[in-house]
């Protein structure tokens, strides 16, 4: 996006290009990388999967269809096509991570499949003379782009790409089909339904995003009660997302999967609500017995997260971040890759900051003797792989940087 303006590079006109380009982004609505679409994991994985299941249930239902539907074939081309196309895209998405790139081929592709099986379906109509079906048929499609085009956040994109997408069908009426006086005004309708179907989506993605901001506030204002109750709460949560952040961005993540994986590290020992403080705040080496309740706050975590879907990765983390490489850990005594990748980050960081803090069971381990800890059990606690990353972090000097961090540190300073 910082590309999209070029003015010149002196100070002056590099001044004027980032007002211009703020202008710009505030009255087209574009974002940077949101300006095709979401680029992250999950949104591309759901994306993939969304494009199948739409065209095999098209095409699972329209032979049943096919003597209503002037131009089925088309359609079932089209559909048969998007499958075909979606075979690269998925490995695009689920082996080589290029979101970015299968979300413009994607947005594309669509586009383009869509835009020739409706022509077709619009021609096949208006042979028949059937003009009221044909904007019948054409308002369902703008409607379906509005929601389609929400990630793009961006209300002008989607009155020129309905305008195009309008102006390119109407053209293809054969001659006579449509009266000329109604072009404009129909053209205008159907921008505006577009605009309009856009406008309800992303307020629908608003209302959602506010609600699971809401709802993280209170687990993390939960986690912190919870920490306040046997350790300094602030210093320790904050370093394990610290550390999760930085860490998970070192292994590759995009910067929106990281910041979603320290969010849910905060949440990491939120089952310990339920512990009592005898066992919670024991001084002393803990009892076969209480080691047993101590253990149980991975349960209880899991239990407490799973009543939100939207916490279904913090509720991996509570549930899996004493799981060891070698399968001796709790609960459910998985091991390696089985262990979910969340919990196996969070673990290595979690780790660190216990070593490296005072407990009122042990003294502070200086920062060398806890990486050389964490070299020893790497492999039969933790991930060698991430426990490399985070050796790698010690050294460049990054670990030391975000030791007991305040919560606004952010990647750029990781």
């Amino acid at each position: 996006m910082a590309n999209l303006i070029t003015l010149s590079e002196s100070p002056l006109h590099a001044g004027a290009q980032r007002g211009a380009l703020r202008v710009f982004k505030r009255w087209f609505g574009l974002a940077g990388d949101n300006m095709l679409g979401p680029t992250d994991d999950q949104a591309q994985k759901i994306d993939v999967i969304r494009r199948a299941a739409v065209a095999g249930t098209i095409i699972a239902t329209l032979p049943i269809q096919q003597m209503q539907i002037p131009g089925w074939p088309a359609v079932m081309a089209g559909c048969i096509v998007a499958l075909l196309y979606n075979v690269p895209l998925a490995w695009l998405v689920f082996v080589k991570k290029r979101y970015f790139l299968a979300n413009v081929l994607g947005l594309l592709l669509d586009a383009a499949v869509l835009l020739i099986a409706s022509l077709y379906v619009f021609r096949e109509m208006g042979a028949v003379g059937s003009t009221s079906a044909i904007w019948l048929v054409f308002m369902i499609y703008i409607v379906i782009g509005g929601f389609t085009l929400a990630p793009l956040g961006s209300l002008a994109y989607t009155a020129i790409w309905t305008s195009w997408f309008a102006f390119a069908t109407l053209s293809y009426f054969p001659a006579g089909t449509l009266y000329s006086d109604q072009l404009p005004i129909r053209l205008i309708f159907l921008v505006l339904i577009g605009v309009i179907s856009l406008a309800m989506a992303n307020e629908l993605q608003k209302k959602r995003a506010t609600l699971q901001q809401q709802n993280r506030q209170t687990m993390e204002m939960l986690a912190m009660l919870v920490e306040a109750r046997d350790t300094d709460a602030g210093a320790h949560l904050h370093s394990i997302q610290a550390f999760s952040r930085a860490l998970a961005k070192r292994l590759g993540f995009s910067t929106k999967d990281a910041e979603e994986i320290a969010d849910a590290s905060m949440m990491h020992d939120v089952g310990k609500a339920n512990i009592p403080d005898a066992v919670l705040k024991k001084p002393g080496k803990l009892s076969a017995e209480d080691w047993r309740i101590m253990k149980e706050h991975t349960a209880w975590g899991d239990k407490l997260l799973a009543e939100n879907a939207d916490f279904e990765l913090a509720r991996l983390v509570a549930r899996s971040h004493h799981e060891h490489w070698d399968g001796s850990g709790y609960p459910d005594a998985l091991s390696q890759i089985e262990i979910p990748l969340t919990a196996r980050i969070v673990a290595v960081a979690d780790v660190y900051d216990a070593l490296i803090s005072k407990r009122p069971y042990k003294e502070a381990w200086s920062p060398e003797e806890a990486i050389r800890e964490i070299q020893n059990i790497s492999g039969s606690h933790l991930d060698p792989q991430i426990v490399e990353a985070f050796v790698a972090m010690y050294v460049d000097g990054t670990i030391k940087r975000l030791s007991h961090v305040a919560p606004e540190i952010s990647l750029e300073a990781a």
